[in-house]
């Protein structure tokens, strides 16, 4: 491989980056159909949400957990000031599902790994859901 090929097909692969990023996530679109952004064929983008990886902490918890990452952040730096802008913790659903996936993909490969980098949950349209 030399360094014009090498180079074309790096410019290639940042193209058809680019073209996803603009799509969506990955999402592929149907030739000839509306052009609407599809995770697999007949599964459209619209109805799904992406799940977060964290969720914010209680209220009523916010002041113990910044005090206590303060201080371990401050260190033996008494004299150091510190302020925290918000206080996550990881989303349980999130973590299960990561957990599963990565799982399942890595079947009889025992060498393998994965990173999971997005987990979406099919939106639930309560109308459709109640008793008429």
């Amino acid at each position: 491989m030399g360094l014009r090929s090498w180079w074309r097909g790096f410019l290639r692969r940042r193209a058809e980056a680019a073209a996803r990023r603009r799509t969506g996530h990955g999402a592929t679109v149907v030739e000839g159909a509306p052009q609407v952004p599809q995770f697999a064929p007949g599964y459209p983008l619209s109805d799904w949400e992406e799940v977060a990886p964290y969720t914010p902490v209680d209220p009523a918890e916010h002041k113990v957990a910044c005090v206590v990452a303060a201080s371990i952040a401050a260190g033996d730096y008494p004299e150091s000031s510190w302020r925290v802008k918000r206080v996550l913790v990881p989303n349980p659903e999130y973590r299960r599902v990561a957990t599963l996936a990565s799982a399942v993909a890595a079947g009889a490969s025992e060498e393998s790994s994965f990173v999971v980098k997005r987990v979406y949950r099919q939106k639930t349209l309560e109308e459709t859901h109640h008793a008429s």
